[in-house]
């Protein structure tokens, strides 16, 4: 049994009930620190026209519904250039409780069913992902050269590390980083080499459904035939998909954890001792993957019933899915028992949190908005005293450093993973080199 999370009769009916309020654009006013930083949605902020908003994409998916607006250019550039970060929806949800990320995602579906969408990189990357298995079309016979002499994954664990397109051919420090702390802590853990293929997202974020599923069926095929019992994630995009989207067309038995998660309780259990002196301020940014996306959708069996004219009611109350059960306190509660570190928190943080940029397409296919996200970003971690900006999502840290580099900034990043190496001592040249250019 799947959940069938988003009805298309529920899509008929959402898409007649946005009351045009623009709390979508914001975050929750009881949240906001200060006017500079309270916006939440990156489209709005850098295009400043209603349609880029959430509810200006729910106008348009119920003007393209009734006909009155056609699959032009210019929609689907409306359309598209939207990283799917979901502030929209947490906003919303204390408003209208509405679905606004879900509608979006729903409308992209109906423009590559109809044969409009997505937009030409994206195709090409979907493309590359059908014949060489990754979007970067990159080598699949390359994907495990990140593997240094020291690692020896064991063909006989229960632990799979699930290492991700990215990780494997752009992020290959996470990567290293992730197997060389399992390997510290005495963890017997296996990959799946040439086996492993992308995850789906890129395709999913996209709207091309049917190539999800056969990513998502190939995937599951080859983890459950392997009797794995534990799949970690270094990638937030990565353990979105399996997490939230995967159980949404077919279920699996197998548990699911980010490098966070299972980290925090490798310390928590004294299997990794953080004993190495990091003398660094740092800043986390929530990758939107990790944090309000992670949140499962939960089954709800009830009645809608209408109490008034576009107001209804659920009976039983349906479960809101408002991003604050992300996973949020794990990376902090690591970076908090680094010692010598000193955590400073951004104004928009866990499921408030603004977007790196990079997300559903945006980065290949509007490498401008991709950017100019990650500079807004990029300030505000800066305007929080830190000299390091830290996240756990490969996607963020490319779209970040280049936001670092195009800035100007002098702001340096590291994912959470290689703070954890310096902690353990095993990394005391990035160690130097970190204390070195913050000097």
């Amino acid at each position: 049994m799947t959940i069938d999370h988003f009805p298309e009769e529920e899509y008929h009916k959402m898409i007649k009930r946005c009351l045009r309020c623009s709390v979508c654009k914001w975050i929750p006013q009881v949240q906001i620190k200060s006017l500079k930083y309270a916006t939440s949605c990156p489209a709005i902020d850098i295009y400043n026209f209603h349609p880029y908003s959430g509810g200006g994409r729910i106008i348009l998916a119920l003007a393209y519904e009734m006909g009155r607006i056609k699959p032009t250019k210019e929609l689907l550039d409306i359309v598209y250039k939207c990283t799917a970060c979901g502030n929209c929806a947490v906003a919303c949800k204390y408003m209208n409780n509405l679905k606004p990320l879900e509608i979006i995602m729903r409308l992209r579906e109906k423009l590559v069913d109809s044969g409009y969408g997505p937009m030409p990189k994206q195709k090409k990357y979907t493309e590359a992902m059908k014949i060489v298995n990754n979007p970067y079309n990159e080598p699949h016979e390359q994907r495990t050269a990140w593997i240094p002499d020291d690692i020896k994954p064991d063909p006989q664990a229960k632990i799979l590390y699930y290492v991700g397109c990215t990780s494997s051919y752009r992020r290959k420090e996470i990567a290293i980083a992730t197997a060389r702390i399992m390997k510290e802590a005495g963890i017997s853990f296996d990959i799946l080499y040439d086996e492993e293929y992308c995850c789906g997202s890129p395709t999913y974020r996209t709207g091309d459904i049917k190539t999800f599923k056969e990513q998502l069926n190939k995937n599951l095929d080859i983890i459950e035939k392997k009797g794995i019992e534990l799949v970690v994630f270094s990638c937030a995009g990565c353990y979105d998909t399996f997490k939230v989207d995967y159980p949404l067309y077919r279920k699996y038995d197998f548990k699911v954890l980010h490098t966070v998660e299972f980290f925090e309780d490798l310390i928590n259990t004294g299997k990794l001792k953080l004993t190495n002196q990091v003398p660094l301020t740092v800043t986390y940014h929530d990758p939107c993957h990790l944090g309000r996306n992670a949140e499962r959708y939960e089954e709800w069996e009830g009645d809608e019933v209408p109490i008034m004219p576009l107001v209804n009611i659920n009976i039983p109350p349906k479960p809101k899915r408002t991003g604050s059960k992300g996973v949020y306190d794990a990376p902090r509660n690591i970076l908090n028992k680094i010692p010598g570190l000193t955590l400073l928190e951004m104004e928009r943080i866990k499921e408030y949190a603004y977007c790196c940029g990079a997300g559903a397409g945006v980065k290949s296919a509007f490498p401008e908005m991709a950017i100019k996200t990650a500079t807004i970003r990029v300030e505000e971690a800066e305007d929080s005293g830190a000299n390091i900006l830290v996240s756990a999502c490969p996607f963020c840290s490319t779209n970040l450093k280049d936001g670092i580099k195009d800035s100007g900034s002098k702001l340096k990043f590291y994912d959470i993973s290689e703070l954890i190496l310096m902690a353990l001592g095993l990394d005391s040249e990035k160690l130097k080199q970190a204390k070195g250019e913050i000097s």
